[in-house]
């Protein structure tokens, strides 16, 4: 029945503006006033760009509440401090220690002579044993520069090894539910809620995937969601690095992060953009690129095309038991994310509902006996390493460029 005037009337007057440009129907709320907004443009400068900078002090300051001088809570704070710092512009998280300078590799032969330091002074770690809080603002300046170059040289948090790069995580045959293809009753694994760094279990019992057969009705599932997979993925790759591994208790963070650099997962409405492997990573590096709100810092742009690449064709070299795994994993940050408490608001929990149905669906795909679990995996790591190469090769024609005209700039002139 077509519809009448004044139903489209209703419908219109329920749509609601944007609350900063007052230009463009509102798609996101912001997570501090709930104010209703457009764009990331419009999230940056509403409020006159107090939401972000509360919304990163509340986190930082949750993080900090209550916590004591143990090892385990130093480390836990000095990853906040590090993430804070990154994002004041105060620390290049690209920077690693093989770009120290010569002299500071000859103050560091001097340090490691001196034996071990604490980046915190004694009336700092007072304070956090005594279970006050402690903010970047309220370290002293000594303090703060041995924070900075313990960061950027890495000494501060231990590199965490992505679980898609251990062998045994490829090792497991995956049935078409998601979990161990053969397995006794009692080695079905328990429901799992964590989402620390571990390598992700396969599905428990309450967490059976449905069969694709059921899902697809009997028919030939398309080629395009092998790419579907691919920019979910990469995205689960790229966010899973930026929080170093271990997203527990910033699930909800974690959550919007995925949802911004990923297409497949936030869209609700047929893809477009995402047709082979190589725009299902780029994809995600140009949103990864144009930094999220109230996200961690990425890698600089090479650096950021390398391991988005390089990581997804790792994950489908492991084939169904680490793509499913990695699904699995997402499934249960999304599910973390809708029931925390206090409760996401409404569209939030809503997005993560959807991302997490839309995972168990390809999750259900790749575990299916309807395609040719290795064949697929097989192609994708195929095509995805030839993305790498390519990539690969631009980068050295581009150094040796470069050294050709420095050296031409060198020569004198006549």
């Amino acid at each position: 029945m077509a519809s009448t005037p004044a139903l489209e009337s209703e419908a219109e007057a329920s749509k609601t503006y944007c609350h900063a440009c007052e230009k463009a129907y509102s798609k996101y709320s912001c997570p501090k006033c709930g104010s209703k907004l457009c764009s990331l443009e419009c999230y940056e400068r509403h409020n006159d760009g107090r939401c972000r900078s509360t919304f990163h002090e509340d986190n930082l300051a949750d993080a900090m509440r209550g916590l004591t001088a143990t090892e385990d809570t130093r480390k836990a704070m000095m990853e906040t401090l590090r993430r804070r710092a990154a994002e004041d512009g105060v620390l290049d998280l690209g920077m690693s220690g093989d770009d120290k300078e010569e002299g500071d590799e000859e103050e560091g032969a001097e340090d490691e002579d001196a034996g071990e330091r604490c980046v915190l002074s004694e009336a700092s770690l007072e304070r956090l044993r005594l279970g006050d809080e402690l903010d970047l603002s309220m370290l002293n300046e000594e303090e703060r520069a041995m924070f900075e170059r313990a960061c950027a040289s890495g000494e501060l948090i231990e590199p965490w090894m992505p679980w898609w790069e251990l062998e045994e995580a490829s090792q497991t045959r995956v049935g078409a539910r998601g979990a161990r293809a053969v397995a006794e009753l009692s080695e079905m694994p328990t429901a799992s809620t964590s989402t620390s760094g571990a390598i992700p279990p396969l599905a428990s019992e309450n967490e059976l995937l449905d069969p694709f057969e059921a899902l697809c009705q009997g028919k030939d599932p398309p080629e395009v969601l092998r790419w579907h997979c691919v920019n979910a993925l990469a995205a689960y790759a790229l966010v899973k690095r930026v929080f170093n591994g271990d997203w527990s208790d910033e699930e909800a963070e974690a959550s919007a992060m995925l949802l911004y650099t990923s297409v497949v997962l936030s869209s609700r409405t047929p893809i477009a953009d995402v047709q082979c492997a190589s725009s299902a990573l780029h994809d995600v590096i140009r949103r990864a690129a144009a930094s999220p709100p109230g996200a961690a810092p990425v890698p600089p742009p090479a650096a950021l095309t390398t391991s988005v690449t390089t990581d997804a064709a790792k994950l489908f070299s492991g084939g169904p038991s680490s793509t499913v795994r990695a699904f699995l994993d997402l499934i249960r940050v999304f599910n973390a994310a809708r029931d925390r408490k206090p409760p996401l608001p409404k569209d939030a929990r809503a997005s993560a509902s959807a991302a997490e149905r839309k995972c168990r669906y390809l999750a259900s795909y790749l575990a299916s006996a309807l395609i040719d679990r290795d064949g697929v995996a097989t192609d994708v790591t195929n095509r995805l390493r030839g993305l790498v190469d390519e990539h690969r090769a631009v980068v050295d024609a581009d150094n040796v460029s470069r050294v050709a005209d420095a050296d031409a700039d060198a020569q004198p002139h006549i």
